[in-house]
């Protein structure tokens, strides 16, 4: 009986690539964990609006279908954000004073505020503090949260704070800025590819061992 033994060895080249593709790996982010985004404003001195009606204490419709004869001129400030990940999203808002706020999709218009409009939120009767439970927001879809106020008084402007909480990734900011949905699909399947030569090389460093049996 006959005993062969073939070790497998890594050149010193195909070990610096295992090295790297590891790291690459580790680099790419693959769908991410639920995130947090706050941020601030203050609509004092703001451009103003004729703003849709809401459900509240106006008695509108959701989405709004016309335009409030309460808040004719009212202070605004209009957020845009994109999503990465398709799911149901919390905007949480926290003003000083009689807030409203209005989720759009694609644009907002402020001379045309019922185009595009996808919700409205009047949190009355709890001033202070208006937002969304559970939006459902597409992946790479453009949208605006624009915050404003009740009426045309000193009572409807002032300074706020806006925390959206999902699924996914929040960036504010128009689509121009942000890296196409083409672009981030490579770099997911280039992490993939990464981690797969990876996981192929540590199975190479292993010691292969190959038993011929020769019966005489």
């Amino acid at each position: 009986m006959s005993l062969t033994i073939r070790k497998s060895h890594l050149s010193a080249k195909t070990k610096l690539i295992c090295a790297l593709s590891a790291i690459i790996s580790l680099a790419i982010i693959l769908p991410s964990e639920a995130s947090t985004l706050s941020y601030s404003g203050d609509t004092t001195n703001a451009p103003t609006f004729n703003r849709p009606q809401t459900e509240g204490f106006e008695g509108g419709t959701n989405p709004p279908t016309s335009l409030s004869s309460n808040g004719t001129a009212v202070p605004y400030f209009s957020q845009p954000f994109v999503v990465d990940t398709t799911g149901f999203y919390d905007v949480i808002g926290s003003q000083n004073f009689l807030g409203i706020q209005y989720l759009y999709t694609n644009s907002f218009n402020p001379a045309n505020p019922l185009e595009n409009v996808l919700s409205g939120n009047d949190p009355f009767p709890d001033e202070g503090n208006s937002g969304f439970m559970g939006l459902f927001l597409a992946a790479q879809q453009q949208y605006f949260l624009v915050t404003t106020g009740f009426d045309n008084t000193d009572k409807s402007f002032g300074s706020f704070t806006n925390t959206i909480t999902g699924p996914g990734n929040i960036t504010l900011g128009t689509r121009k800025n942000i890296p196409e949905p083409s672009a981030i699909a490579g770099l997911v399947a280039f992490g993939i590819f990464a981690t797969s030569f990876s996981q192929k090389c540590k199975l190479r460093k292993q010691k292969v061992y190959s038993v011929n049996v020769t019966e005489n």
